[in-house]
């Protein structure tokens, strides 16, 4: 028993793939982050960014919460902030986000403020990190915090809680599931706190684990090894460069909607895991490494969250 809906954020199962892995002698192994309470691995980050927050006294009983997000961001800063009793507002690209999403944060009590973006075309630049589609609800953020004593602005892309949270609890955790045997981590970029903070713990366990991030092919955040979009100081922030520049991530996949929404549709018929498109983007990368792999060695890879967020539309964002 726990005296908290917040206890049983982490600590999430580890599961083996046995029926998209037919033919493989290496193991694929898929950590379920839709096992966390509000549905994604974001909840990790919403906790450790507001708690990290209060115990530096810049986020306060009363104060407001705010965040520019498209995705799990916003539903878990909604669900922590019910829960710590914050007001939470999320500003959200109009047009972008869905009326699902929306609804879930707005049933856990958070404001939802669409911001005009003005130019359409930038609302096909799916990807989340420095996309102008993004940037701008950022503005807002900044110009919200600066103008009111009382607003704390989360910065998920900047912010160092974010990828602390998955060092010391998602890395943490995989070392302890596997028993320490992993050969290759495979996960995709968003904010890119997932893979820096795992990259982080598998490193200081064991240096010789090859870590593999994937990203959307139709909107790349990297090329040739460099941030693709703008790193803005106040505005994105530097866990990309963390990829980049630190060389944490050993090789940089790019994958279709296509063939993410294809292994997304396998993995629920297969294997019993009813996990969103960036998961079967993930397992799809896992599975050619594995091939590449022999007996004894083991991938493991993130299902950031659960289909049911997706059922709206079938597209591989991050």
């Amino acid at each position: 028993m726990q005296h908290s809906i917040l206890n049983y954020i982490g600590n999430t199962p580890l599961v083996k793939l046995s029926k998209v892995t037919e033919g493989l002698e290496a193991e694929v192994w898929a950590k379920l982050e839709y096992f966390n309470p509000s549905g994604s691995l974001k909840d990790r980050i919403a906790l450790r960014m507001i708690e990290d927050a209060e115990k530096a006294g810049i986020l306060k009983p009363g104060m407001t919460i705010v965040e520019a997000s498209t995705g799990n961001t916003a539903t878990s800063l909604a669900f922590v902030g019910a829960v710590k009793g914050y007001k939470v507002v999320l500003y959200v690209p109009e047009g972008v986000t869905s009326e699902e999403r929306i609804r879930i944060c707005k049933s856990y009590g958070a404001e939802v403020v669409s911001v005009d973006i003005k130019d359409e075309s930038v609302k096909e630049q799916h990807g989340v990190h420095g996309a102008i589609v993004e940037l701008i609800p950022r503005e807002v953020c900044l110009k919200k915090e600066q103008e009111d004593p009382n607003v704390w602005w989360a910065r998920q892309f900047s912010n160092p809680s974010n990828a602390l949270a998955h060092e010391e609890t998602t890395g943490r955790e995989i070392i302890q599931q596997t028993g320490g045997k992993l050969d290759v981590f495979v996960a995709s970029i968003g904010t890119a706190g997932t893979l820096v903070g795992v990259a982080r713990a598998l490193d200081a366990h064991d240096p010789s684990i090859r870590v593999v991030a994937v990203e959307p092919k139709n909107s790349r955040t990297i090329k040739d090894g460099k941030p693709k979009v703008p790193i803005i100081e106040g505005l994105s922030g530097g866990l990309l460069l963390e990829v980049t520049e630190k060389k944490l991530a050993d090789e940089i996949v790019a994958v279709s909607d296509e063939d993410a929404i294809a292994m997304t549709h396998r993995l629920a018929e297969e294997e019993g895991l009813f996990c969103g498109v960036s998961s079967g983007a993930n397992v799809h990368v896992a599975l050619q490494v594995a091939k590449k792999l022999g007996k004894g060695q083991r991938v493991v890879t993130i299902l950031p969250d659960s289909r049911n967020r997706y059922m709206y539309v079938e597209r591989y964002t991050t």
